[in-house]
């Protein structure tokens, strides 16, 4: 719905580019505003789809560093640069207008995703030459970097806590690999904070991007919307009385499908508010209302269609902020490791919380380190998550 091919990417790019850089602030360096940078690293960048592939999966775990890896890397050292200095700078604009809705073209985010996965990799490369330090001074860019791409529609926010998490399970390798100094853990607490004080917001996101496709909707869109329902779903998932509806739609039924909507996303938000299981239970519970409704009710109409599974995101931003709270209570256990020379019989006071149940993590000393376990279950994924940390000895 809001993709763009390859030629109209590189037009826009340009343009955005050329935009953003007449101000007067371009002979400043770094400018003021970080997305002049990161169009520059995406313009400079060669796409090389394979080796993209290849960096994801040692993101993931599922290989390891080798020459070739290191190659690419070395390759692309100025990119890679380019987007430590953008991540360095605080305000970030990608010069995007919402109010474009179901046109609206993002054509910054696949290409975020390919610089995070750059500046992570290098990561592991000082890691694994000994240069920790360096190391987690990658990872702090990329979460800047999640910062930085913005939550102002869903799509984006997805993007932002996606390089969050990127970040945290590279810190959490490195962590474990180190011989730990107190400068360096205050150093990596203090830019941890930072991502806590300026989280990425679901709440927001959802609101905008409702009220993005609302200030949208209408009678002259109704083919477009027709044609996005043909291609974006099976014949057989979307009921003939939607598509009927739409074809004999007038503006009245855009403007009642509008309110209605409207008002079942303010529920929604709301429920973001509760504790982890009641959210998801409610959350859960009103996702399923538009599709009950709608055979009997013509105002749920464009719900029924429009409407994002929201438990499910709830599920998500509750787990990448559970592992962030996580992280950083690792470092406070890594901290006392470093001042007494023995890990702490329990958590410290005051620890960041599992926030799947809102308690404390379970923590547990392991053969090779500590554990920290969730005392609440992930309902979208139906397991209880735990994160290992292990101790140089």
């Amino acid at each position: 719905m809001r993709t763009v091919n390859k030629k109209t990417t590189v037009v826009v790019l340009w343009v955005a580019l050329t935009l953003i850089m007449f101000t007067p602030a371009t002979l400043a360096y770094p400018p003021d505003n970080a997305a002049v940078l990161y169009y520059k690293a995406f313009l400079l960048y060669e796409r090389n789809e394979q080796m993209e592939r290849r960096l994801g999966d040692l993101a993931k775990g599922r290989i390891g560093l080798d020459e070739t890896i290191t190659s690419y890397v070395e390759k692309n050292r100025n990119i890679i640069n380019i987007a430590i200095d953008a991540s360095q700078t605080e305000n970030c604009d990608w010069g995007i207008n919402y109010s474009e809705g179901m046109n609206l073209l993002i054509p910054h985010l696949s290409k975020m995703r390919i610089l995070a996965r750059l500046v992570i990799t290098d990561a592991k490369i000082l890691a694994d030459q000994g240069d920790y330090e360096g190391a987690l001074n990658r990872c702090a860019s990329v979460l800047k970097m999640g910062q930085h791409v913005s939550d102002g529609i869903l799509v984006e926010y997805l993007v932002g806590i996606s390089l969050r998490d990127l970040a945290n399970n590279c810190i959490q390798s490195i962590l474990g690999n180190m011989r730990p100094d107190l400068e360096t853990l205050n150093w990596l607490k203090s830019k941890l904070l930072e991502t806590e004080l300026d989280p990425l917001a679901v709440k927001a996101a959802i609101i905008t991007d409702a009220e993005s496709c609302m200030a949208d909707l209408g009678l002259e869109k109704k083919d477009e919307l027709l044609r996005l329902l043909e291609d974006g779903c099976s014949a057989s998932s979307v009921p003939e009385y939607i598509s009927e509806r739409l074809k004999n739609a007038d503006e009245a039924f855009f403007a009642i499908n509008t309110d209605y909507w409207r008002n079942l996303v303010s529920e929604q938000t709301a429920a973001f508010d509760l504790p982890y299981p009641q959210g998801h239970a409610r959350l859960k519970e009103l996702s399923e209302i538009p599709s009950k409704a709608a055979p009997e009710n013509p105002d749920a109409t464009l719900a029924v269609v429009l409407t994002p599974a929201v438990q499910n995101l709830c599920s998500v931003d509750v787990r990448i902020k559970t592992f962030s709270n996580a992280i950083r209570a690792a470092v406070d256990i890594y901290t006392i490791k470093t001042k007494t020379g023995r890990l702490p019989e329990a958590l410290p006071p005051n620890s960041p919380l599992d926030l799947f149940s809102g308690r404390d993590f379970e923590y547990e000393k392991s053969v090779d380190g500590f554990i920290l376990r969730c005392r609440g279950k992930d309902l979208k994924e139906d397991k209880i998550h735990k994160y290992e940390f292990k101790v140089k000895r």
